[in-house]
């Protein structure tokens, strides 16, 4: 179980401002930023929701200033994004951008997930930066 505002997520607690999405965190401070996000499909529902991050990988291919990117899976059901950015700006220009827009697909991830996305804006402390899968990649500019 993932930790979301509400103990058990359901789809009584959709915000019609963004339908089949939950936003938690705040998004007003400087610094690197992040989004961690929990999918949970619905039994029966895991190609659908491979094939939406799928979708995402290749927006987020268009956006400068998303990445890392990561499609995760944690179990038969429970997929995850964690992504990064190199600050606010960034994070919202993915927000409107070609990654980020999937997400107004809301009639697909009513039908496909357990309860809405729950969506984590995260601030991005510390990191390894210049090995990806055990190769070199750089060069990465630090802290």
């Amino acid at each position: 179980m993932v930790y979301t505002p509400h103990p058990v997520p359901s789809w009584e607690n959709d915000d019609p401002t963004h339908p089949g999405w939950a936003i938690h965190g705040v998004d007003d401070t400087p610094g690197r930023k992040g989004y961690f996000i929990h999918l949970q499909a619905q039994p029966g529902k895991e190609a659908l929701v491979s094939a939406f991050l799928q979708d995402i990988n290749a927006g987020v291919e268009q956006e400068p200033g998303t990445g890392p990117w990561f499609a995760l899976r944690f179990s038969q059901t429970a997929f995850g994004i964690f992504e990064v950015f190199p600050d606010a700006a960034a994070r919202q220009a993915h927000n409107v951008g070609p990654g980020g827009q999937q997400f107004l697909r809301s009639d697909e991830l009513r039908d496909m997930l357990e309860y809405p996305a729950q969506v984590f804006r995260l601030d991005v402390e510390h990191g390894k930066f210049g090995t990806l899968f055990g190769q070199k990649v750089g060069p990465v500019v630090p802290w």
